[in-house]
């Protein structure tokens, strides 16, 4: 039983491998009132490379002409897993690429779309999508339809491919979508993991004075998980409402760095207290921080949406539901393994030392030159 335990929180430690890896998403917006171009697709693209050879002379430097000497592939990939319906009718549709546009995560390629139904009579009815699934079945694309009927936010995904215009999803379809979305970006943002499994490390075992100490008084333990989970919740819903309300923006590069130095410090601060033994107010003044990398997902898609609230709202809800998740697997675990030797001696600090030489990777990778 021991080993298996062992093999788990390994497993957890060491889950994240070397990179950070941000969701996948793509950003999809129909808005019928525009004849000309109703349709438009945002493809991050470090996403369009995986499918297609886009930096010709594999310099590492991806220009504007390399994209349009890849123009056939990329139209020929598009029209191949989006196609727009008018009942049973598949309408031919016109791609356009349209230039370049920044997103949290990076640069994505900016395509407007505009669908050939025949019949004038015969409007657009419906969507498929089916980019990058087979690739990376954590694909989302993120979808905003505005009609003369109102705007509503829904999410694509490997399950629910099809989008229907004409459909109006009830506040709790659209809730349920993005609590899903949520939970989905914590799991896969490795870095907020690392975080908080260095945040709930000490919980069992701390150090004092150059040793291990175990806790074994098991309320007070509980109650440290809880102030520590709660301080960095409630610190990260605040600055995710603002971010992505637009009251307070900070530049992305400086954000996914200073979270790649928050794993640094909580790291360190088990083996050498520096940030104090309160790691509530540890938890709460680095998930200030944390919560502008959780807006960063929404920030850009959100803003005057009739859906927003609830959007946001649930995409928080899921979010602490993921991490909530994270804690009750890592933690029992921690306290059924405090008193052994091998915990104490060998994962204990070689899961420090990882965390710290991951969280310092992820420093040089990401600080802005």
């Amino acid at each position: 039983m021991n080993k298996i335990l062992i093999a788990v929180l390994f497993s957890l430690l060491f889950a994240g491998g070397a990179q950070a890896h941000k969701a996948s998403d793509s950003f999809l917006y129909w808005d019928d009132t525009h004849e000309d171009a109703p349709g438009r697709l945002d493809i991050a693209l470090v996403d369009l490379a995986r499918v297609i050879a886009l930096d010709g002379d594999n310099d590492g430097q991806l220009l504007w002409s390399e994209l349009v000497n890849q123009r056939g592939s990329i139209i020929g990939y598009l029209a191949s897993r989006v196609q727009i319906m008018s009942g049973d009718l598949a309408c031919t549709t016109s791609w356009r690429m349209a230039g370049l546009s920044r997103h949290s995560d990076g640069n994505y390629l900016v395509v407007e779309f505009r669908p050939d139904c025949f019949d004038p009579a015969r409007a657009p009815s419906a969507l498929s999508y089916n980019l990058f699934f087979d690739e990376d079945p954590m694909h989302r694309a993120l979808v905003m339809t505005r009609t003369e009927g109102g705007d509503r936010l829904t999410v694509l995904g490997p399950d629910q491919q099809n989008l229907a215009f004409m459909d109006t999803p009830s506040l709790w379809q659209t809730a349920g979508e993005f609590i899903w979305e949520g939970m989905v970006h914590l799991w896969i943002g490795y870095d907020h993991m690392l975080f908080l499994l260095a945040l709930l490390l000490p919980a069992a075992v701390r150090r004092e004075r150059g040793q291990w100490v175990v806790e074994n008084d098991l309320p007070k333990a509980v109650k440290d998980v809880a102030l520590i989970v709660t301080a960095f919740t409630a610190a990260h819903s605040v600055t995710l409402v603002i971010a992505t309300l637009g009251v307070v923006r900070l530049p992305i590069e400086w954000v996914e760095t200073f979270i790649a130095l928050s794993i640094v410090a909580v790291a360190i601060n088990i083996i050498w207290p520096f940030l104090g033994t309160r790691r509530y107010l540890v938890g709460f003044g680095f998930g200030l921080i944390h919560g502008f990398g959780f807006a960063s997902v929404l920030s850009d898609f959100l803003v005057g949406t009739s859906s927003l609230l609830v959007a946001l709202a649930s995409f928080n809800l899921g979010v602490e539901l993921a991490q909530l998740a994270v804690v009750v697997g890592v933690v029992p675990v921690i306290f059924l393994l405090r008193n052994q030797w091998v915990y104490q001696q060998v994962i204990l600090p070689v899961g420090v030392v990882a965390i710290i030489a991951t969280g310092s990777f992820w420093v040089w990778e990401r600080v802005p030159l």
